[in-house]
């Protein structure tokens, strides 16, 4: 029989996640688009640009250009990983190394010290593209209505992503060091709060709002 033990540190957590969320989703729509349009301090936040779109898109689109610059700059780090650990499998004696640790395999079998190691860092970057595509449809998505919540949430996103990825890749093995910086948990908050704002956009274009 499996027993399930209550874990009150993620109840926490997610109690914080939830409350970052509805923040972004809720709060911070709603004073993007009721209150700061009045203030003259922050009227420069719906002025439209060429394109007929809203200025303050401009946060949203950059922060994508640069997530997908990072992105491609840390798959090119798992790549030099690769050799690295290869290198440190031969130097210990490990079997079959080359054909192991090296393309085209993905991850490199058994449970060795070095195998592990190099699968976390491996996983830093491919777990990225299991919710890449639908966080940034959600997220541009939810920037039509709401920019400067979208532009929040996609900057949210991406410090989480950057410091679950590095955590990962230098966990040497132990995956729950992705989580060691509380900055981890944004590329849930990020995502989510991207997901609400999408559905808030679909729900001013069904009401003609």
């Amino acid at each position: 029989t499996r027993v399930v033990y209550f874990c009150p540190e993620n109840m926490v957590q997610t109690v914080k996640i939830l409350s970052q969320v509805t923040f972004m989703a809720g709060v911070l729509p709603y004073l993007e688009t009721s209150i700061l349009p009045n203030d003259p301090m922050f009227s420069f936040l719906s002025e439209k640009s060429g394109v007929g779109l809203p200025r303050s898109a401009a946060i949203m689109f950059f922060i994508h250009a640069i997530s997908g610059l990072w992105i491609t700059l840390w798959g090119l780090m798992v790549g030099s990983k690769r050799s690295v650990y290869r290198e440190k499998a031969r130097k210990d004696g490990e079997k079959d190394v080359d054909e192991r640790y090296g393309l085209p395999n993905l991850y490199v079998e058994g449970c060795t010290p070095h195998s592990k190691a190099f699968n976390c860092v491996q996983r830093s970057h491919q777990q990225i593209f299991e919710t890449l595509p639908q966080f940034i449809t959600a997220n541009i998505i939810g920037g039509i209505y709401f920019p400067v919540s979208a532009g929040f949430a996609a900057a949210v996103w991406f410090v989480g992503r950057v410091t679950w990825a590095k955590g990962y890749a230098a966990s040497e093995g132990e995956p729950k060091n992705r989580y060691d910086s509380p900055f981890s948990y944004g590329i849930w908050t990020g995502y989510l709060a991207s997901l609400f704002l999408a559905c808030g956009t679909g729900v001013r274009v069904a009401m003609g709002w």
